[in-house]
């Protein structure tokens, strides 16, 4: 009985607090990655523009310094460059980038949307997910001694996820765990405080019980001499009667006392 309702105050007062505890770790959790992807967002395009004004300095006839340039694979972002006329100069070699299949298929789909978008296809628009990859296309002019190209580039964010939630799951348990043990506390007080209560009032039901007896006994016997008096007596026992039912009023009295006194206190 006493576990169950140990379970119940917690019910009550504990679930409510880490519901509201877990909804603001999910809530602080999206708020932080999202501001740390619009911080890469911003990343990739000053890479981008910085990028573009290198080439604008570059012999883009030296197609091997071109392709170091694209060498993006630090920032997990890929590129293409293209000449005035639309022809590829050169593009990011992402098969000497890492050797993971599941990486060059993330550099694949970027440069195969870089390639559709200066076909004529739109770039895709950034959407921030804060539980997951998120591409970002854009394009820059560069200007050269050989003409007017254009570079287009994307980068993926996101790619380091499973290392940061090497850090922010355990932390987030902990938070957790913290705030059920603090809930438990929480649920004890309330539980002593209970028992306390129940407690007293079993005293008190207990004190009462005692005090209506002292009433009852002498009332009763107020009873049986009242009907004796009403009775047709002796008279020299009449005097006894009145003495006996004056003695229990004044029992019964002194009990009335208690009564008050330990409604008081």
């Amino acid at each position: 009985m006493n576990k169950n309702i140990f379970f119940k105050i917690w019910l009550r007062a504990g679930v409510p607090i880490l519901a509201v505890t877990v909804l603001a770790l999910f809530a602080g959790a999206a708020l932080v990655s999202v501001s740390i992807e619009l911080l890469r967002c911003q990343r990739i395009g000053n890479i981008g523009t910085e990028l573009a004004l290198i080439l604008s300095g570059e012999d883009l006839s030296d197609r091997a310094a071109c392709a170091e340039r694209l060498d993006l694979s630090a920032f997990y972002m890929v590129g293409i460059l293209y000449d005035q006329e639309g022809r590829e100069i050169v593009r990011s070699d992402f098969y000497q980038y890492t050797e993971d299949d599941g990486r060059r298929a993330v550099y694949r789909e970027m440069e195969d949307t870089l390639a559709m978008a200066h076909a004529g296809k739109d770039l895709p628009g950034t959407r921030i997910n804060p539980f997951g990859r998120n591409y970002h296309y854009d394009v820059r002019p560069v200007l050269t001694k050989q003409g007017n190209c254009t570079l287009y580039y994307a980068g993926v964010t996101g790619m380091q996820q499973r290392r940061q939630e090497k850090y922010i799951l355990p932390i987030a348990l902990a938070v957790l765990a913290a705030m059920a043990a603090l809930t438990l506390c929480i649920a004890w007080s309330y539980y002593r405080i209970h028992q306390k209560q129940r407690a007293m009032e079993a005293a008190y039901s207990r004190r009462v019980n005692t005090l209506a007896h002292n009433l009852k006994t002498p009332m009763m016997v107020i009873c049986g001499y009242s009907e004796n008096l009403l009775a047709d007596i002796q008279a020299e026992k009449r005097v006894h009667y009145a003495e006996q039912i004056l003695s229990h009023v004044r029992q019964m009295n002194g009990t009335v006392e208690e009564m008050l006194e330990f409604t008081r206190s």
